[in-house]
């Protein structure tokens, strides 16, 4: 139980520190480890292609008969992308925790990657159990695909609050607001250490609302003559939802174009959680019996990622369609760092084609980002009142705002860390938390092929 006799913790990132994608965090105390989120970032190859950024998970392979378990914050790739590639390597049943939708979208990946060697385990917020030394806890909050938690992690050396990916939308498209109640409960019980998103610690406010979207693009299809694409983070559920009711409201057929598309897409419509009517819904084999002017195509590749539908269509890969004078493209989606070049010399080649393209570089309220802004964090803060602050999903630039922010709150640069990508954090008996020794980690690249 969590109530042992206190011994020193660790936190190891093994995504690394001060970066946005991958996340994956090994939690080591009394003998036992549990990790949160096993995600995957991507990068490009050699060859051109697009490859799979993995967390090093060296460590774990050396102390595998140490993990209790991994719990899943929600169903985005760079928070549960990696599971197919971690539980074949670590060779035994590790129990997997998470809500419903993210156990869904988990096994499809896992089935996907013909693993069937796995045990899932669907929780809700309301959830309490023990795992090893480790109590935990879950928070429902909102981010941009339902069924969202943060992590309350209870030991003997005090309580964790893990927040991963948040944002406080008080309007949220298909999703209930965020437990801000439960947070101040946990908060006012007193919580020692609060890991806290830290991706848009540079912009000022409150992010938006999802809701304002839809309106955008209804603007954006109203004077379209010819299909109307849409592109977003595939996992993104509620966007496409958005963009399905705007299609649909015009009379236009949806297509869906790329893998992990039309895989979400189906998961999330088996679940519920996504409303597509399949009299609406058109396979891409069938697109050439329609008017460009009443089709809507859902395309994956918003990041510009090489051998992406985006991509190819793009580059005139598809021979069942392609893009005319009067189509138009909407990214409604944020540029994840270092993508920029990729995703600009994809509008490039969509615009060279004849393609109207809207982007956030010429319009700023085509996408809504799901992780809070400042005053999203400084409210986040507020709530949970812990004793220390580490920043994580962002990079070092994004933890040093984070810090800034903070220290205004009345937070002393000691009581903030702000870890280097290879330094693990220790919580001491007494409640001292502090950066500790480095720990050498080597991403893995792989292939997608």
């Amino acid at each position: 139980m969590y109530n042992q006799k206190p011994d020193k913790l660790r936190l190891i990132s093994l995504g690394k520190f001060a970066n946005v994608t991958q996340n994956m965090f090994a939690y080591e105390y009394a003998g036992r480890i549990l990790i949160v989120d096993c995600g995957m970032g991507f990068t490009d190859l050699k060859d051109g292609t697009e490859g799979l950024l993995l967390p090093d998970i060296s460590y774990l392979l050396q102390n595998k008969q140490k993990i209790c378990g991994i719990v899943l914050t929600h169903g985005h790739e760079d928070h549960l992308g990696g599971l197919a590639y971690l539980l074949p390597k670590i060779g035994i049943d590790i129990p997997v925790y998470a809500s419903r939708l993210t156990i869904a979208l988990a096994k499809a990946r896992l089935d996907e990657a013909k693993i069937y060697r796995y045990s899932l385990h669907e929780i809700k917020s309301d959830d309490q159990f023990t795992l090893g030394p480790f109590g935990l806890r879950f928070v429902h909050v909102t981010h941009s695909i339902p069924d969202t938690f943060n992590v309350v992690i209870i030991t003997a050396l005090g309580t964790i609050y893990h927040a991963a990916d948040y944002k406080f939308d008080w309007t949220p498209v298909m999703d209930r607001q965020t437990e801000v109640a439960k947070i101040a409960h946990y908060g006012q019980k007193g919580v020692l250490l609060l890991l806290s998103d830290c991706l848009r610690s540079e912009k000022p406010g409150y992010t938006a609302s999802e809701q304002m979207i839809e309106d955008s693009l209804e603007r954006e299809i109203k004077g379209c003559r010819g299909k109307f694409f849409v592109t977003t983070m595939s996992s993104n559920v509620s966007r496409w939802q958005q963009a399905i009711n705007v299609a649909v409201s015009r009379g236009r057929k949806v297509v869906l174009l790329g893998r992990s598309v039309e895989k979400i897409v189906a998961v999330a419509v088996k679940l519920g959680y996504l409303r597509l009517p399949q009299k609406q819904l058109v396979p891409l084999n069938r697109v050439k019996y329609f008017r460009p002017q009443n089709l809507a195509l859902m395309v994956s590749g918003s990041q510009g990622q090489p051998g992406s539908a985006l991509d190819r269509l793009a580059q005139g890969k598809f021979h069942q369609i392609k893009i005319g004078q009067f189509d138009k493209v909407v990214f409604s989606a944020d540029y994840i760092p270092g993508n920029e070049v990729a995703i600009n010399k994809t509008i490039d080649r969509l615009s060279r084609l004849g393609a109207d393209v809207s982007y956030s570089g010429i319009l700023d309220d085509l996408h809504v980002s799901g992780h809070g802004a400042q005053l999203d964090q400084a409210l986040m803060i507020a709530l949970v009142k812990a004793n220390y602050l580490l920043p994580i999903g962002g990079e070092y630039r994004m933890m040093k705002q984070f810090s800034i922010l903070a220290q205004k709150m009345g937070y002393s640069e000691d009581k903030i860390l702000l870890p280097e990508e290879d330094q693990t954090i220790e919580i001491l008996p007494g409640g001292k938390v502090q950066i500790g020794p480095r720990l050498p980690l080597r991403l893995s690249v792989v292939s997608q092929s």
